[in-house]
């Protein structure tokens, strides 16, 4: 089976630290928890909210996911706000550019 190449240069400087091995467990890790993430910003605690967008934004700065990045980096500066909050329709922008964006991490991460 042939090494599949990093998607990008983060997922690179990833590889380079952790090893190829490695990498794949922690975008495997990263695919699967996106979704509970996600499912975290839907509740009414603002709190849960906030940790959930700045853990996800974290986690996409690492996967070399910058436009996601940036869109949750504006998310997480209106739910600092005192009435800001994540509504559905952020929800739907997130999966929509996560779905855009992800095809080359879970080629990585099947090593194909």
């Amino acid at each position: 089976m042939s090494v599949p190449t990093p998607p990008n240069d983060a997922i690179a400087q990833l590889v380079e630290i952790l090893g190829i091995d490695d990498t794949r467990d922690l975008v495997r890790t990263f695919l699967k928890e996106y979704d509970g993430l996600i499912r975290s910003m839907t509740v009414e605690d603002r709190q849960l909210q906030h940790r959930a967008v700045h853990s996800l934004k974290s986690s996409c700065r690492h996967m070399g996911l910058i436009l996601l990045m940036r869109k949750l980096e504006a998310l997480e500066a209106r739910v600092l706000l005192p009435t800001g909050k994540v509504t559905m329709e952020d929800i739907a922008a997130l999966n929509s550019e996560f779905e855009r964006q992800v095809p080359p991490l879970r080629h990585f991460a099947n090593g194909r």
